[in-house]
């Protein structure tokens, strides 16, 4: 139970600090920062609606165009750069409503709404710029984002990497028309024990099914994602997914918005292309003071090198994303300032709240510009 007051009182720059402690209500009141290690996190996919940049333009078109730029810059010889831009600005057309969820045109557009809300945010909190060490992660499609938030890969090359990637999503399970239904999915499955049994109770009767005859042996689940100590996602096909929801009685389980089976081994034979669209680009560590820290959501590890982020970016696509070890290395490092952006923030907040330790005070924000109440709201009525 949450006790969630929100002040709609602007001042230059709102927060939301989050009081956790075990046994209290949780209550988020604005407050201003003094100089501390951040966190700045981005959302992956299933975030994206039309219109994702018409809040942004609306009321910050200076660096909006600029973002726009980038798109037509990267994307300069795609006949599809027409259609991405439509589904960017534009939020009534009924005709787009499936094509904005397809692989390869979501993910640029996640990508640069949330870059543009970054850099807005930047550029609006003073804070930000003389704050101390900075971590960069993001869930899946995020943890690109972070890279080219922190500056370790141009925006254009950022977007041509995910167009690509996108494309050879679509290509390797030869999923490009949203008209049709997917075979392929992914399952989110809230769960009471710890993610550890809940993983072996999934390979048993995973196991169990094989054996019978029930799935076939080409039909393929793997553990995706681990969003938080309560919820998981499987993913793989559908029919699969079906099967295992039904023998496991997981009633509770709810099909994601998504037509890949993203973080799954199906997904390896994106690497040839993708690999070729990453090493195209340049990659670099940023350089310190401050220090801008990176996070690889796979497994946790620290990543140290720009090699280390090419590889994070190729294999990040079938690697499964280990959300609660990830936010728990960031909170060993002494973060206890978290700051969401972008569309989809608000929900990957509460995914890192969920998986704190909740052993100190935390202060949690999202700017999410496609959700009424966030921090967000607070910078467009200072305007």
């Amino acid at each position: 139970m949450r006790n969630i007051r929100l002040s709609s009182r602007p001042h230059h720059c709102h927060r939301l600090r989050l009081c956790v402690r075990q046994h209290t209500f949780k209550t988020i009141v604005p407050v201003r920062h003094a100089s501390t290690a951040t966190a700045v996190f981005f959302p992956g996919q299933a975030t994206e609606s039309q219109g994702m940049l018409a809040p942004l333009l609306r009321h910050f078109p200076t660096i909006t165009r600029e973002g726009l730029d980038a798109v037509s810059e990267a994307l300069h010889d795609d006949p599809e750069l027409p259609t991405i831009i439509r589904l960017l600005t534009t939020k009534d057309d009924n005709d787009d409503k499936r094509l904005v969820h397809r692989t390869a045109i979501a993910q640029p557009c996640i990508l640069l709404s949330s870059i543009v809300t970054w850099r807005i945010l930047r550029d609006r909190c003073a804070d930000l710029s003389s704050s101390g060490d900075t971590v960069y992660f993001g869930h899946s499609l995020g943890q690109i984002t972070a890279f080219a938030a922190a500056g370790a890969i141009s925006l254009v090359d950022a977007l041509k990497i995910v167009r690509q990637r996108g494309l050879a999503m679509e290509q390797v399970i030869s999923d490009n028309d949203v008209s049709a239904p997917s075979k392929y999915g992914m399952l989110a499955v809230p769960i009471k024990q710890p993610i550890p049994e809940f993983a072996a109770r999934v390979r048993d009767c995973e196991q169990r099914l094989r054996s019978n005859g029930t799935l076939a042996p080409d039909q393929i689940i793997d553990l995706a994602n681990l969003n938080s100590p309560g919820q998981v996602v499987l993913s793989g096909h559908v029919a699969a997914l079906d099967k295992l929801g039904a023998e496991m009685g997981l009633r509770r389980s709810r099909n994601l918005p998504v037509r890949m089976p993203f973080h799954s081994r199906l997904l390896r034979g994106v690497e040839s292309r993708l690999r070729e669209a990453v090493n195209a680009a340049a990659v670099k560590m940023p350089p310190a003071p401050p220090a801008t820290r990176f996070l690889r959501n796979s497994d946790a590890q620290e990543i140290a090198t720009a090699d280390d982020i090419r590889e994070s970016i190729v294999s990040g696509c079938w690697d499964s994303v280990d959300w609660v070890r990830s936010v728990r290395r960031v909170e060993d490092w002494g973060v206890t300032r978290w700051i969401g952006v972008g569309p989809g923030s608000a929900v990957t907040t509460t995914l890192v709240e969920r998986s704190l330790i909740a052993s100190r005070r935390h202060e949690i924000v999202a700017y999410d510009p496609m959700k009424i109440g966030t921090a967000w709201d607070t910078i467009v009525a200072a305007l």
